[in-house]
């Protein structure tokens, strides 16, 4: 899969079938759409494609940033899975804002980019002040050979969205948010140093200071995996602001089973499995390590 940063000027090689959308997570609903796109693709004998952003679109004028749920190299190892061809990576700027609807799909899309079909969600939007929609589409999809629409897709009674997956892991719903995402929610970052206690304590942890704004999980311990240098290893992960001994801010804090390597700056992924318990103030440090030796089992015996 190929991964081309362009502009509104670029010139397209070839034709394609387009996906569009935002797919944060990639959810289900979003593989429904990419499957379609490569399905479509394969049968007209065109290159499947996604037009993506370089940050999610709402993070252009929103002052408070969207928490993010996938970074955009997590998403780019799903589309390549599902078989994209290619991922046209664009910035969600004021000039791409500006554009009416139809220079958005006619003069951008049909004539620069040569998209001949295009497969969108059911809520889809888009053109200066998302004044495009669905409808919109449908009474202009002569420009195109063709447009499939997919329906909203549901999983026990709710519709799956990207909204609904922050919300469930805002609120530690970990296995939910899972299953939603047909994966598993995902944190990268770089291990950096902090103050040692639970090294000292016979409980080192890895402090990782994440690549990007990512939805927060609830405060508390996780079941959790970490990847470190392709390796993946069990970890009793706490998040929080650990208020037994400091309560100085938002600490991500692994404990790596059966692992005594020097990490510090190195990349790794952290892999959210299950919820274990809130975060909670313990009298003394030493009550704190017990329960961390109870967490530890828990992700021990899994």
């Amino acid at each position: 899969m190929k991964v081309v940063d362009i502009d509104l000027n670029y010139l397209a090689k070839e034709k394609s079938i387009v996906a569009l959308g935002n797919f944060d997570g990639v959810h289900k609903g979003h593989r429904v759409l990419l499957k379609q796109t490569v399905k479509r693709a394969r049968e007209k004998k065109l290159s499947a494609c996604v037009l993506a952003f370089k940050e999610h679109s709402s993070n252009t004028y929103m002052t408070n940033k969207k928490k993010i749920i996938s970074s955009n190299d997590n998403k780019f190892k799903i589309f390549s899975e599902i078989g994209i061809d290619i991922v046209y990576l664009i910035a969600f700027d004021k000039t791409f804002m500006s554009l009416s609807p139809y220079n958005f799909l006619k003069n951008f899309l049909y004539d620069k980019l040569k998209v001949r079909g295009l497969v969108v969600g059911y809520d889809y939007t888009f053109g200066y002040k998302k004044a495009g929609d669905v409808d919109y589409l449908k009474e202009h999809s002569y420009i195109f050979n063709w447009l499939d629409i997919i329906d909203e897709q549901t999983c026990k009674g709710q519709t799956i969205s990207s909204s609904l997956i922050r919300h469930l892991i805002s609120e530690g719903e970990i296995k939910d948010a899972n299953e939603l995402l047909e994966g598993e929610f995902t944190i990268e970052g770089k291990v950096i140093h902090n103050k040692g206690l639970g090294k000292k304590m016979g409980y080192p942890t890895a402090n990782l200071e994440m690549n990007d704004n990512y939805i927060v999980p609830r405060f508390g311990v996780y079941d959790t995996d970490i990847v470190v240098d392709g390796v993946r290893y069990k970890a009793a992960t706490s998040i929080g602001t650990n208020p037994t001994v400091e309560d100085d801010g938002l600490k991500i804090e692994a404990h790596i089973l059966d692992f005594d390597k020097d990490i510090y700056g190195k990349e790794v992924q952290l892999i959210f499995l299950n919820f274990i318990r809130e975060e909670k103030v313990f009298n003394s440090v030493d009550e704190l390590f017990k329960q961390i030796e109870n967490d530890v089992q828990k992700v021990r015996q899994r």
